[in-house]
């Protein structure tokens, strides 16, 4: 925790129906109150098992059908080719096999409107599938925004509603939020991103938009009763959530696959775990259970950046890599007495690298703008001095990923581009000034 300078960060541990360890760690606001049990943070992904459990909850009820398609239940749902929209099964989405892509720009949204889930959903109609409906993995938010608006549609209650109701309540989870400005109000945690390797402390948007697929908000406590569930048949204390039966399908579906019904799957030294990781641009969770000795865990953090995702070996997606991922798999591999798994790199080593290049990047730069100057061709500036940066300029403020990444999840390497780019245009401008006088006096000179 002190190596990757993360500010605060809550463990749980599960045993069968029993919570055998649990703390927090560091402190969970700029006020410096301690991280606690109670202490809520932003799981990302692993919001996703949740929507996934709703989903199965109507499918329980015969509400649902695994094998429909998904416009028997939303009639406008579309994507890019209309044809293989009508293809698209519930259990597609739930299995991350739909061929939906990725959506992008989302996080950038601030629209929290009860329309804000459904216009997200209505947009995948531009999106063209990445592959035919069944036929292959693709992780993408959008098939459990898409699963969120059917819990809606099915139960006529909006998803908020319905975790609450349904989830939430029955599994005790009282310190678990889908608003922000709420779970603020009962001590969220505050989020950070690193700056070269540095934690600084921001407040993001909320993104209602993309809630069942990455928004839900919840502490370590909490997370301990939907552990707990899954690995006791659904149940916890006396209260059922779903059948056992269809808790195994659920973990069955992953086992078999690198993702099925809202859960991945890992093998580790020949043993088989479930896990889910969750980042957003300011917090991070993992969680990891070994369904067969019937032992879990929850790892949480109020910190995030893209690079992080880098940090250690990841899973079913090179993205999920992070620094939290690695110690949830690492304390439940010490909990049932596995081998450590390959560390990674780790945040501390990987962030004194990227400095290193961007600092050397840097100095670069600077010794070419202090050096003795040499008439240049025009092309040489045109390219290196206004095209150059132009394009870096249009990578991170225009394009949707580029956007992404940089302003929300890598903000110091956002802006170092963007003071690299401008140095550049600004040496430009000196070297065409400097072509002119040069050509002006060998005129006058002729």
């Amino acid at each position: 925790m002190q190596a990757a300078r993360i500010p605060g960060l809550a463990v749980v541990i599960v045993d069968g129906d029993q919570i055998v360890f649990a703390k927090g760690y560091g402190k969970a606001n700029l006020s410096g109150d301690p991280t606690t049990l109670q202490t809520p943070f932003m799981i990302g992904s692993v919001s996703k098992p949740f929507t996934a459990l709703a989903v199965m909850q109507l499918v329980e009820a015969k509400k649902v059908e695994l094998d429909a398609p998904v416009q028997n239940y939303i009639s406008w749902f579309r994507v890019g080719d209309p044809n293989m929209s009508a293809k698209i099964t519930v259990r597609q989405l739930l299995n991350q096999t739909s061929g939906i892509p990725q959506p992008q720009g989302f996080l950038t949204s601030t629209e929290n409107d009860d329309m804000a889930l459904e216009r997200t959903v209505r947009s995948l109609a531009k999106l063209k599938l990445m592959d035919q409906p069944g036929k292959s993995f693709v992780y993408s938010n959008g098939n459990y925004n898409t699963l969120g608006v059917i819990v809606q549609e099915v139960s006529g209650q909006m998803y908020e509603q319905y975790i609450r109701q349904h989830i939430f309540a029955p599994l005790e989870m009282r310190n678990s939020f889908v608003s922000q400005d709420e779970a603020i109000q009962h001590g969220m945690a505050m989020g950070h991103r690193w700056w070269f390797g540095f934690p600084v402390a921001v407040t993001l948007p909320y993104v209602r938009a993309v809630l069942p697929s990455g928004y839900i908000i919840s502490s370590a406590e909490d997370m301990s009763h939907f552990i707990i569930a899954q690995l006791n048949g659904g149940r916890y204390k006396n209260i059922s959530i779903l059948s056992p039966q269809n808790i195994s399908l659920m973990h069955d579906a992953a086992l078999r696959k690198p993702y099925g019904m809202g859960w991945e799957s890992i093998v580790s030294n020949g043993n088989i775990m479930i896990n889910h990781d969750g980042g957003v641009p300011n917090f991070e969770a993992s969680v990891f259970f070994d369904p067969e000795k019937r032992v879990g865990v929850f790892v949480t953090a109020n910190v995030c950046s893209a690079l992080d995702v880098l940090s250690s070996p990841h899973g079913s997606s090179i993205l999920d890599g992070s620094t939290i991922r690695g110690i949830s798999q690492s304390v439940l591999s010490l909990v049932t007495n596995q081998p450590l798994p390959d560390q990674g790199i780790g945040n501390k080593r990987l962030y004194v690298i990227f400095d290193l290049i961007l600092l050397a990047i840097s100095i670069v730069l600077f010794v070419s703008l202090i050096r003795n100057h040499r008439r240049r061709s025009m092309w040489h500036i045109a390219v290196l001095h206004f095209a150059l940066p132009i394009f870096v300029l249009y990578l991170t403020l225009r394009v949707p990923t580029g956007k992404v990444l940089t302003w929300m999840y890598e903000p110091d390497l956002g802006y170092w581009l963007i003071a690299i780019a401008l140095v550049l245009f600004l040496k430009g401008l000196f070297e065409v000034v400097l072509t002119f006088r040069f050509s002006s006096s060998q005129h006058s000179a002729s």
